[in-house]
This record gives C-alpha cells, sequence and structure tokens, in this order.
C-alpha cells in the first residue's frame, strides 16, 4: 500500500516492471540515488550484477571440460572485462527516463537492453571468430615451421577467449540459442589441448647484448615463460638476439638517456620474428636514477608489446 502510494503518478516500469519490460524480451533493473547520475550508476551496477550472476550458473558445464582437457587459456578478469562491455560497446544499454518521487526525495530510472539487439551483435562477432578460429587451426596443421606454428597458435588461443566472453554474454541473453556455440568451444578446447605441446617444442636461447646487471634478459626470459615457452641454454631450436642501446649523456650536471631495444628470433641465421622499441629522452640528476628510470621504461615497453608484436 505504501508502495502504491509512493508512486501512484509514476510510470509503469516503477510500479510493475515486468508489465513495462517482460522478462522474455528484456533484460532490466531499476536504480535509485539521490541524483540522475547516482540512479543511472545503481541501475547500471544492478545490471552488471545480473549479467555476473547468471553467467556463473551457466557456464559450469563448459568449465569442467575445460579442466578435463588441461587446457592453459588465460581467462583472469574475464567478468570483469565483460561487465565493462555491458556497460557501453556490446549491449549500448538504454535507459527510461529519470524520475524524481518528492515523497521519497529519491531519483529512479530503468536500465534496460533488448535480447533480440544483443543476440544479433554476440552473434555475428561470435561468427567471425569462429570462423577465424578455424582458418588458424588449418594453417597450424600445414604450417612446417615449429615457430610460425606457435604464433598461430597464439592467436587461435586468443581468439578464443574472446569468443568465450562473447559466449559468456550469449548464455545470459538466450542460454537455448547457444548449443553450437557450446560444440564449437567443446572441439577448440580439445584441439588446443592437443597442439599444446608446440610451446614446448619452440625452445629459444635468449641472447641480449648491451644488457646491464642481465636484467633486460631476465625481463625477457620470464615474459617467455610467462606466456609457455621454453627458455633453454643448450641444444634449443631458436635463437633470441637482443640489442640494448642506452644513449647516455651528460650536460651541466643532467644525466639523460634514450633508452631502445631490437630483437630478432631466428633459426639457422634465417630472421623469423622482429621487435624494436624506443624510448622517450629521459632526464634525472645522476647516474644511478637515470639507470633505474631507464629499465624501468624499456621494461614497460616489453611488457606492453613483446610478446604481442613477436608471437602473436
Amino acid at each position: 500500500m505504501y508502495s502504491a502510494l509512493c508512486f501512484a503518478s509514476s510510470p509503469k516500469w516503477l510500479t510493475d516492471l515486468e508489465k513495462a519490460f517482460p522478462t522474455v524480451d528484456y533484460i532490466r533493473t531499476v536504480g535509485e540515488g539521490n541524483s540522475d547520475s547516482s540512479a543511472k550508476k545503481a541501475a547500471l551496477s544492478e545490471l552488471s550484477s545480473y549479467f555476473n550472476q547468471t553467467i556463473s550458473s551457466q557456464t559450469q558445464a563448459l568449465k569442467s571440460i575445460e579442466r578435463d582437457h588441461s587446457v592453459h587459456i588465460q581467462k583472469d578478469d574475464v567478468r570483469q572485462n565483460l561487465i565493462t562491455s555491458t556497460k557501453s560497446e556490446l549491449f549500448s544499454v538504454q535507459y527510461t527516463n529519470t524520475v524524481y518521487e518528492k515523497n521519497l526525495e529519491k531519483f529512479y530510472v530503468c536500465a534496460y537492453l533488448v535480447r533480440k539487439d544483443v543476440w544479433n551483435v554476440i552473434s555475428q562477432r561470435t561468427d567471425v571468430i569462429m570462423n577465424n578460429c578455424k582458418s588458424l587451426l588449418k594453417q597450424i596443421n600445414k604450417e612446417t615451421e615449429i615457430l610460425n606454428q606457435l604464433i598461430q597458435f597464439n592467436r587461435t588461443e586468443q581468439l578464443y577467449s574472446d569468443f568465450y566472453s562473447l559466449y559468456e554474454m550469449a548464455l545470459a541473453i538466450y542460454p537455448h540459442r547457444c548449443s553450437e556455440y557450446t560444440a564449437f568451444a567443446e572441439k577448440i578446447v580439445s584441439e588446443l589441448s592437443v597442439l599444446s605441446s608446440i610451446r614446448a617444442q619452440a625452445t629459444i636461447k635468449v641472447i641480449v647484448n648491451g644488457d646491464k646487471q642481465n636484467r633486460i634478459k631476465g625481463k625477457i626470459c620470464s615474459l617467455l615463460s610467462q606466456n609457455g615457452i621454453t627458455v633453454a641454454e643448450t641444444n634449443a631450436r631458436y635463437v633470441l638476439n637482443a640489442d640494448v642501446i642506452w644513449n647516455e649523456s651528460q650536460f651541466n650536471g643532467i644525466y639523460s638517456s634514450i633508452p631502445q631495444i631490437q630483437i630478432t628470433v631466428s633459426n639457422n641465421n634465417t630472421e623469423l620474428t622482429f621487435f624494436a622499441a624506443k624510448c622517450e629522452r629521459l632526464s634525472a640528476y645522476n647516474q644511478e636514477t637515470i639507470e633505474q628510470i631507464a629499465f624501468a621504461n624499456l621494461e614497460e615497453q616489453l611488457e606492453e608489446r613483446f610478446i604481442t608484436e613477436c608471437f602473436r
């Protein structure tokens, strides 16, 4: 009775959400706040919670399949990325007009998604990814160079990760339409599991010229190992040669450096992949500080770009 009195002149979605936005056609939530913007944020947060809970309950079967095949596919923060997507690009969240209830001194708004519109976007993107995955798997089977196989394997794995996040969204929209995607996911997980031995075969010896304290070599080896690539000192199939140039100078008590690095990965003197990075000019008042800043900047370039540009 209290609710009926408070919202007597309010829009239908505030008094009967199901009638205004039927569950079969919409995903919708109502948010309240002390301002228009806070009400929208609350509605969006509720919408995100819906996806998180729905996806968690829908994906347990597939996760069991992945564990059985023992495939290592990094999915950290997939759900966080998903929530970001629900807020903007993929779902194009829509809002009703905000309502201010004087009796409660609160703003109310409904955030909603049209299921069929979301499904159309997801299905189109998923179809493209599935076709690309199939094409890459064919290339892997035709390729004779292990490193090229590894690069294509990594691309396929990344595509599968993109597919999986879309698959999770699809499960939250129309779970009964996802049988094709589930079958594809099971097939790709199985094939990636078989092909994962490529990583063990692509052993790399790392040689770094111009390094200080072997810090850059340590960073490169760490990045390779983190991405499943075996680093070996002897009997390696490939050699990674890195040249570090610090470009250091000193003038009027100011030390400066423009660190840069060039990396090639080769097999029998045949260059197979290449990476280069150059930092902006750095300055400091003593040698030790400029070295630490130069190391940090070069390591940041390696962290952000090296694996992606060389092995993906």
